[in-house]
């Protein structure tokens, strides 16, 4: 074998280790390209999972919430209604003492009524009585003076 062969061969081993290199990088690159695709592949079904959860999670607050809000709304109109309630008795309450003060000046007022009208009569039977006797006094000094 001749150095000529010799490089012929190593040129040609050389050419077949190229080749072999580049259909080796081109498997590498091509299962690189496939992890690379089922990691993003995962990664989207994992986004995919975490976005429903997000939005199942959301939903549920907004349903808390609202059920709280409902809730408080709730305690507020029955909170309110019982100071409407009480707001009524307490007048009421006060409008029957102010109708029981009424009945009784009512009442204290007919007693002073009757008590100054009877003593008005008293007081005029009693000046009348005085008057008949003075008026009787005044017949019998003038049958007196006429009998003088």
């Amino acid at each position: 074998i001749g150095m000529e062969e010799f490089q012929k061969r190593d040129s040609l081993n050389d050419e077949f280790l190229v080749e072999e290199q580049k259909e080796e990088d081109s498997k590498e690159k091509q299962m690189q390209e496939s992890v690379f695709k089922q990691i993003r592949e995962e990664y989207t079904e994992i986004l995919e999972k975490l976005k429903d959860e997000n939005k199942t999670a959301l939903e549920e607050a907004n349903k808390t919430h609202n059920l709280q809000l409902h809730h408080e709304i709730l305690r507020n109109k029955k909170e309110n209604d019982e100071v409407i309630l009480r707001a009524e008795s307490e007048a009421n309450n006060a409008i029957s003492k102010l109708n029981q003060q009424i009945v009784l000046e009512r009442g204290k007022i007919i007693v002073e009524q009757q008590e100054n009208a009877r003593n008005l009569k008293e007081d005029f039977q009693m000046k009348e009585q005085r008057l008949n006797e003075s008026l009787k006094q005044i017949e019998e000094r003038e049958q007196a003076w006429q009998g003088e």
